[in-house]
């Protein structure tokens, strides 16, 4: 008896994936419900909603119409606070934000806590140590009610426009189908119809100081023992030919009988990768408004970490190249900073064509709320199901070949040891990739093309040449400071 049981569940489990195989394949041929903007709860996409109205807290009111109110209210003259010997009041410089009035007029209004302000003059109370976010009220700019925090995640807040009667809100419940409205009623969660936005606590201050930074290296590329022709043949072997510590030691002894152990190598590389970065990161190119970006996966200490690409469409120039312990939302903003601190001015026609993930729009978003807007296509899939994906293919395309040629160098190395030793071998990589590789779509010329490396075409030669290029900036800058 538990054996048939068996065999008819299992033929009705077959009997249920036919039906739903074949009601996928029916939808294909029967036309766009145009009520239904969403069909799957699992596809749905990242919105990005337009900026939110900011206004003060409390619209300020002129002083002398307090003033004028203050007097009419009490018949008397308007005179300071009273001093009371001993008392600790506000510090100079303290103003109302409500009505203007300077500290004369101000004094505490909860004792020693001296957290709250009381002004005399317009009777209301305020905080000096109330943030940026607790100062502004953030309103819907369909239907101008306040908005709710809902979430506070790592590096952002999630608000929310809960007006059950906002324009937004009656305009996307209306877009559901039948079907999507009964699943809204059982679960409201599993649909973002209200307007969101997102808050983020990263200024562009700080983007630039947590910019990959590298510290001086311990070994002096001036006093190693070897020449500087072995230096060459190091970086060679190692970047250019993506050969791991080990091999590169073993060809430079069998083919140059120079003898070298691989953790010298390993110092070597680590060595000219601090030198290069800060020249590498501060180089002024001359971008296209045409990018492309994507991430791929490396192995860090037995873990996944990321690596974002951004890459000038037209130039092929890698314009940022940081590896992250993770793949969210301020990863994204990182990499997209890095591309922006490039240009002297951002474009106005700045596009950046990257894949599905959401993370993408998030950041997009953080830029914009610092008045910074560029545009953002995500092409999804690899076939040309839309005119979006058709025309904006070949950039896909440059960015996937892009990590196609940095796995091959890396496929050797088995993993990194640390985050900072992934993010040397980066810089390595991309001073390759920008100064010293031969592109076929460019008529077999590198990215940039520096005067000073046209003078010989050994490769030892012009690793030398740019780490004398590096050692100059560094030496300038350090002057100018």
């Amino acid at each position: 008896m538990v054996k048939i049981i068996s065999s008819i569940i299992y033929l009705l489990n077959i009997i249920r994936k036919f039906l739903f195989k074949f009601e996928c394949f029916l939808l294909k041929f029967l036309p766009n419900n145009p009520n239904s903007s969403v069909t799957s709860d699992a596809y749905r996409r990242f919105k990005v909603h337009p900026l939110p109205i900011v206004e003060p807290e409390h619209m300020p009111i002129p002083f002398d119409a307090a003033k004028s109110a203050y007097e009419a209210k009490h018949n008397k003259p308007l005179k300071p606070v009273f001093r009371h010997d001993g008392k600790i009041y506000p510090p100079k410089g303290t103003v109302c934000p409500h009505c203007g009035a300077t500290h004369e007029y101000l004094s505490y209004n909860n004792g020693n806590k001296r957290t709250q302000i009381r002004c005399k003059v317009c009777e209301k109370t305020f905080s000096t140590q109330k943030s940026y976010s607790q100062q502004v009220v953030r309103k819907c700019p369909y239907c101008g009610h306040k908005l709710s925090m809902i979430k506070s995640r790592n590096h952002f807040d999630i608000y929310k426009c809960m007006n059950p009667k906002c324009s937004h809100y009656k305009s996307e419940l209306k877009k559901l189908s039948k079907e999507d409205k009964a699943k809204y009623k059982r679960n409201p969660s599993a649909f973002s119809l209200h307007y969101i936005t997102r808050v983020f606590n990263a200024s562009l201050d700080m983007l630039e100081r947590i910019q990959l930074k590298i510290a001086p290296s311990k070994v002096d590329l001036s006093r190693i023992h070897n020449s500087k022709h072995v230096l060459g043949l190091v970086l060679t072997y190692y970047v250019n030919y993506g050969l791991s510590l080990r091999k590169t030691a073993l060809i430079l002894y069998e083919v140059h009988d120079i003898k070298i152990s691989h953790q010298t190598i390993a110092n070597y590389a680590q060595a000219a990768s601090h030198l290069l970065f800060p020249w590498l990161d501060n180089f002024k190119h001359d971008l296209n408004a045409y990018h492309c970006g994507d991430e791929t996966y490396v192995k860090v200490l037995g873990k996944k970490a990321y690596v974002f690409f951004m890459c000038d469409v037209k130039k092929k120039i890698i314009t940022s190249f940081k590896i992250y312990m993770k793949r969210d939302t301020f990863s994204a903003i990182d990499a997209f900073y890095s591309v922006l601190r490039k240009f002297k001015k951002i474009p106005k026609n700045l596009e950046f064509v990257v894949d599905g993930n959401p993370i993408y729009k998030a950041a997009q978003q953080y830029f914009q709320l610092k008045r910074i807007f560029f545009k953002v296509t995500q092409v999804i899939g690899l076939t040309n199901d839309d005119p979006v994906s058709k025309q904006h293919r070949p950039a896909k395309q440059i960015i996937e070949r892009l990590n196609r040629t940095f796995k091959y160098s890396y496929a050797v190395k088995n993993g990194f040891n640390s985050l900072e030793g992934a993010n040397d071998f980066m810089c390595l990589f991309t001073t390759y990739f920008n100064f010293l590789r031969n592109h076929t779509s460019l008529g077999y010329k590198p990215p940039v093309e520096l005067d000073c490396l046209k003078k010989t075409h050994n490769m030892p030669n012009k690793w030398n040449i740019l780490l004398d290029e590096a050692l100059n900036y560094f030496i300038e800058s350090t002057m100018e400071f």
